[in-house]
């Protein structure tokens, strides 16, 4: 790498500085590529405050091999850049040249079919019903999803996959509870594989609260390998106070009746997901932790109510949450959230790749509704297109494309000068949907929250980075 020592460089604005004893952790708050510094490392880069030629520096300081080495990686990284130079509109620049594989509709890789808009239980904190209540999707009268609907989504996406040689085909049952359209998602499975098994790898899952499995439900999900993610938000007490039936009961032991019909069938979930409020925070403790061990499961994904934003203090949250994932990974179980995904984030360049917060913003996934109707996100209220369009969905200029593009890091407005503003891209749409739905401010809690758990994953991060030195 050829570096022209007489054009003058001044240190990024962007760049992000936390510091956790002797050593520093830097990243660049658009650009991401996080590094471990020495403070003399730290105090060379503010030398650049005011723009400096590297002539300059190698006039006043005598620098060793190693030295001008991390400088030739401060340079590359846009750590250290031209006097003059626009990052944000070097990455506009970039983002515009992706939009191409926006409205040519490579980037689809994900069909959530929305199986059913109903559900048997009446869980408290419940996204879909909360998000669904702001708009007029919620009383739509056809709550189930037909075979010729699902059919004609599953042939379009396929379609895509056809057009850009792709030859894995992830698809999604969703809901509502998706169980209860449990024949037409047989029919899917049926089809999908006997139809198109010779041509695609299909990848199924579904998203259940588990309490209508059955034995031959059960069967027929380890037959087509169907993945199934599941909920259990605490221990009896906790989650028989938040994952309620319709008449308000506690559905722990309808819960883990499904858990054991999968088991019995030697097919047991590896992981669950808990969602916390203020009505079960205080009974989440490392005793699921040991259930979750006690039952060999890998993974437990802990997530805060995104929709109303709990208001117990955050730092409460954060170190509850940075206590339960030390002592889970001392039982090899590992806890995330969607409060993780800023700093995993990190470790992808916005230049290289198009980071975003989820697969939804990022454009790989289409959600068909019973209706027939196209969402980004099985809980999002804004509708992207209709299957009666979807030859034409991803063209440019459709709501698809201007989605995509208006989510692209550094294009979301609330976000400019965020310390996470290209790992995070304004959180979960969602919540900010809800917020502007209901005129709430739970976004500032929701930024704060995730710039927090940025801060200590980072750290946590770094001593695991010098552990191994």
């Amino acid at each position: 790498m050829h570096i022209d020592k007489t054009i003058p460089l001044v240190r990024s604005r962007f760049i992000r500085v936390i510091q956790d004893g002797d050593k520093f952790i830097i990243w660049h708050s658009l650009f991401g590529r996080p590094k471990i510094v020495s403070r003399e490392m730290k105090e060379f880069l503010e030398l650049f405050s005011s723009p400096r030629t590297l002539n300059s520096i190698y006039d006043e300081y005598e620098l060793e091999q190693n030295e001008e080495i991390h400088i030739k990686e401060m340079i590359a990284d846009y750590y250290l850049i031209p006097k003059g130079f626009n990052e944000r509109a070097f990455l506009a620049e970039k983002n515009k040249a992706r939009e191409q594989f926006v409205t040519n509709g490579s980037l689809i890789n994900y069909l959530e079919l929305i199986m059913s808009e109903a559900c048997n239980f009446h869980c408290t904190y419940c996204i879909h019903f909360s998000n669904l209540e702001t708009s007029g999707r919620i009383n739509n009268p056809n709550k189930f999803m037909h075979f010729e609907v699902a059919k004609k989504a599953v042939d379009y996406y396929l379609a895509v996959l056809r057009q850009h040689a792709k030859k894995t085909a992830e698809i999604n049952f969703g809901g509502g509870e998706p169980l209860l359209a449990w024949p037409i998602i047989e029919q899917i499975l049926d089809y999908c594989v006997i139809t198109h098994g010779q041509e695609f790898a299909f990848d199924f899952s579904i998203n259940t609260n588990a309490s209508l499995i059955t034995s031959e439900i059960a069967k027929k999900l380890k037959e087509f390998h169907v993945e199934v993610a599941s909920s259990l938000d605490g221990l009896r007490e906790g989650n028989d106070r938040v994952r309620l039936t319709k008449s308000g009961k506690g559905t722990f032991n309808a819960i883990l009746k499904g858990f054991d019909v999968l088991a019995a069938q030697d097919y047991p979930l590896n992981s669950i997901a808990v969602t916390v409020n203020e009505n079960n925070f205080s009974y989440l403790d490392e005793k699921l932790i040991d259930w979750a061990f006690e039952h060999k499961m890998s993974e437990l994904r802990i997530d805060i109510d995104v929709i109303n934003m709990v208001e117990i203090p955050i730092r409460e949250i954060v170190r509850k949450l940075m206590r339960l994932k030390e002592y889970a990974g001392r039982h090899e179980i590992e806890i995330v959230g969607f409060w993780s995904r800023p700093a995993e984030n990190l470790n992808d360049s916005s230049l290289e790749v198009y980071v975003a917060f989820c697969g939804a913003i990022r454009g790989n996934s289409i959600c068909v509704s019973p209706s027939g109707n196209i969402y980004s996100c099985g809980y999002s209220t804004a509708q992207i297109g209709t299957l009666d369009q979807i030859k034409s969905f991803h063209v440019s200029g459709g709501k698809y494309h201007c989605f995509v593009r208006d989510h692209f890091v550094g294009a979301v407005e609330m976000c400019r000068g965020c310390m996470i503003e290209g790992q995070c891209g304004g959180g979960c749409n969602i919540t900010r949907e809800f917020a502007r739905a209901t005129k709430t401010s739970k976004i500032d809690r929701m930024c704060d929250f995730y710039r927090q758990m940025t801060h200590e994953l980072l750290i946590e991060q770094s001593r695991e980075v010098e552990k191994f030195k």
